[in-house]
């Protein structure tokens, strides 16, 4: 493997630490810089289809989805509302 260096930050550099700290602490190993960097990596793209399924489009109408959400909105309401006279 050859090595590559960047220039950082120093803001971004105390970032990295704390990520370091933070991996060295739940695997009980040492960790570098290519280690977080890899973490950091995989945690960015391990959910991506879910990402790209989540921004696709539905075929659902906005106003339709606005109209759901209202009435979810107003249902959650009653219920709130409901739980309050009844603990009140």
């Amino acid at each position: 493997m050859t090595a590559t260096t960047i220039t950082i930050s120093d803001d971004l550099k105390r970032e990295l630490l704390k990520v370091a700290a933070q991996l060295q602490a739940s695997t009980g190993q040492k960790v570098d810089y290519d280690d977080v960097l890899r973490f950091l990596v995989g945690k960015a793209t391990r959910n991506l289809d879910l990402f790209r399924q989540a921004c696709s489009p539905t075929g659902v109408s906005s106003a339709r989805l606005r109209k759901q959400l209202r009435k979810g909105r107003e249902e959650d309401k009653r219920k709130e509302h409901a739980l309050e006279r009844e603990y009140s």
